[in-house]
């Protein structure tokens, strides 16, 4: 794509540590870009996997690598974006996700459609480890105000990933980057929604990126980081909500059957996993998410997320032949899907 002066510049920013194999089919994806004016920022983690090596091998003048003076966390490491120089725009990607060789032109096209818009992203498909399609996202509207966005993730109308999205690198600052949390558990959500607030999204209507899905992945949280997260994410809204009567109607409308579901996958996600002295039993899990509900809505103590999925997890994972049973479909129907 050729360049002129209204051509904006992006800085693509990829954290990685131990990226494997995955890395390399990443970068390539970065640098086969159609679009040319942009740069690669890699925030490179004390990697012990040979990836720290074979990022020096990179002969490439867009590539910039900055790597970490000790092992950072995953949420520290990405903290860094906030201290390095970056373009004007910016994009951040995980180590396995791919971009679609347009993807950068594409985004280019919708700033320039959008100038008012304060984050842009676009329709992509899940892969799996070895790159296969999943499925493709959910459909997204091509603009949306915060409360709508919102609305949307409380709905799970929405499939929403840390990679895809730009923004601009003064609007990143301006609402502080990404907020301190677990693994990044929810912390990219209220970045999107803190800038959002600022204008509104912007959604390409073509798919023009890959987001890996690992099947393991879901299982690495430890339960009560990710109640913290959901706490702390839905105190950010209740915070906002203060000064925004639509995300009020949005959250005393739909929170209830959001933590109706969040709750149960917890719970189910749980049962899957061997039990450790951190294991909490679904009875604890559920009081814990009706305290967050009271806390959210301010609805008296006294009323219970209920729904009739919820009460039949509770009660299978009170029994152990009943976890035992849960374990074995799952086996099943992972046999079955592999030999399909």
């Amino acid at each position: 794509m050729a360049v002129n002066n209204m051509s904006p510049k992006f800085s693509v920013i990829l954290p990685v540590r131990n990226g494997g194999e995955h890395i390399k089919l990443c970068v390539s994806s970065i640098l086969d870009q159609t679009y040319i004016n942009f740069e690669l920022l890699i925030l490179e983690n004390c990697s012990v996997d040979g990836t720290a090596n074979w990022l020096k091998k990179i002969q490439d003048p867009r590539v910039k690598i900055f790597p970490s003076k000790e092992s950072l966390s995953l949420e520290d490491n990405w903290a860094r974006i906030s201290s390095i120089k970056t373009s004007e725009f910016l994009t951040i990607i995980g180590h396995d996700d791919l971009l679609d060789t347009n993807y950068l032109e594409v985004m280019s096209k919708l700033i320039i459609k959008h100038p008012l818009a304060t984050l842009y992203h676009g329709h992509f498909r899940y892969i799996d480890t070895n790159g296969a399609i999943l499925r493709h996202c959910l459909p997204m509207c091509e603009t949306q105000k915060m409360y709508e966005y919102v609305a949307m993730q409380f709905l799970r109308t929405l499939d929403s990933t840390g990679t895809g999205y730009v923004m601009r690198r003064k609007d990143f600052d301006l609402v502080g980057g990404f907020s301190q949390y677990s693994a990044l558990i929810f912390g990219d959500y209220e970045l999107w929604v803190k800038l959002i607030d600022l204008g509104y999204l912007a959604t390409e209507p073509s798919e023009c990126f890959s987001y890996r899905e690992h099947s393991s992945a879901s299982t690495k949280v430890k339960v009560v980081n990710y109640q913290s997260a959901l706490s702390k994410y839905l105190n950010f809204l209740n915070k906002k909500s203060e000064t925004n009567g639509l995300l009020r109607n949005v959250i005393d409308k739909y929170v209830k059957n959001f933590l109706n579901y969040l709750c149960t996958d917890l719970i189910l996600r749980g049962i899957s996993i061997k039990r450790d002295k951190f294991s909490k039993p679904a009875s604890e899990i559920k009081s814990d998410f009706d305290v967050l509900f009271y806390k959210t809505t301010g609805i008296c103590k006294s009323t219970e997320l209920v729904n009739q999925r919820l009460k039949m997890v509770v009660l299978i994972d009170s029994w152990i032949i009943g976890r035992l049973g849960y374990i074995f479909l799952l086996k099943m129907k992972s046999l079955i899907k592999n030999n399909w």
